[in-house]
């Protein structure tokens, strides 16, 4: 099976190059933001052709595509560290661990042109219902550098984003996979929370991405249909790559700690109820309500507290970038 390296596009930072990752950012923003400049989207409005050439659109477009893809890599890196971490606990041979990390960053073609297909014609739609129609979208992006500029900014964006999420949803998908051959130690399970780490990193990673999007309300004149669908193109994914990883492992510890609780009860009641002179059966009976006491306290989910509160920290983020957003538009609206 052919197969694309997409380390290409979401490079997984190598060995003694610390600040590779942030460079990559900073170049791709400058980039993006030089590109925009010279096609004159930031000069005066009466040099923009309508609301299309929104100077808004275009810093976001230059922000969350410098965003995501060094961020992409940085979860890949982030999955090929907790696969390694899961090795001890999968029962399967070293044969499939390999396929399974070669999968991680290398995709199937037929895979890559699938994700770059629903990009191109979800960015295709999103510019028609921008425009109104391909009949001015084309009449007013031939004759207008700003609006064309914006026109392959929205293009560019859905492509990025749409594969950057694609690649995290698979990603995810594996990880689903791979719980299906770990092997469960109900009391020793944070040897599983690698499965919570990367479900927890990816749903960071988008929620960064959905924090972007308030830069679009920059420009009072802007409409809502310039980020609503993309708001909701990363809201349904970002709900699958938080259960993807953790969910079938959920299952397993949710089986077998049901399974060990009904053991150890049967082996209870059938001590029960003790005589209190039957010294060799209290005996018998104080580890297994012990046992029972530490499987009533062991948790079905492969999350501990610290992950747990630091995903709740960061949700409240989009929502302070959009107050944030307001108030800044009001302060300029002031000045103005």
């Amino acid at each position: 099976m052919t197969t694309v390296d997409l380390r290409r596009c979401f490079p997984i930072r190598r060995p003694g190059v610390t600040a590779g990752r942030w460079l990559l950012g900073g170049a791709l923003l400058l980039a993006l933001l030089a590109g925009f400049w010279s096609s004159g989207v930031f000069g005066p409005p009466e040099q923009r052709s309508g609301p299309q050439a929104s100077w808004s659109a275009a810093l976001f477009f230059a922000v969350i595509i410098a965003y995501i893809v060094p961020v992409v890599g940085y979860i890949g890196e982030r999955t090929l560290t907790a696969l390694d971490a899961l090795r001890p606990v999968l029962a399967v041979d070293d044969e499939r661990v390999r396929e399974w990390r070669t999968r991680i960053y290398r995709k199937p073609v037929r895979w890559l042109v699938t994700v770059m297909v629903i990009g191109a014609v979800s960015g295709a739609a999103h510019n028609l219902m921008l425009f109104e129609g391909p009949a001015v979208l084309l009449a007013t992006a031939l004759t207008s550098p700003p609006t064309a500029a914006t026109v392959l900014g929205t293009a560019l964006t859905w492509l990025v984003t749409t594969l950057a999420i694609a690649t995290l949803l698979d990603n995810a998908m594996l990880l689903a996979r791979c719980a299906r051959h770990a092997t469960v130690d109900l009391l020793d399970t944070s040897r599983l929370r690698p499965f919570a780490t990367v479900a927890v990193s990816s749903t960071l990673a988008i929620i960064g991405a959905q924090a972007a999007f308030p830069i679009m309300s920059l420009q009072s004149d802007v409409s809502a249909a310039a980020f609503w669908p993309g708001l909701l193109a990363t809201a349904v994914p970002m709900l699958g790559l938080a259960a993807l990883p953790v969910w079938p492992i959920h299952r397993r510890i949710a089986a077998a700690r049901q399974a060990a609780l009904q053991a150890v009860q049967g082996r209870i009641r059938a001590l029960s109820p003790p005589d209190p002179a039957d010294h060799e059966r209290l005996r018998a009976l104080e580890p297994l309500l012990t046992y029972r006491r530490e499987l009533l306290a062991v948790s079905e989910w492969p999350f501990d507290v610290g992950v747990m509160t630091r995903l709740a920290f960061y949700l409240v983020i989009p929502p302070l970038t959009w107050v944030g957003a307001a108030l800044i538009e009001n302060a300029v609206d002031a000045l103005l």
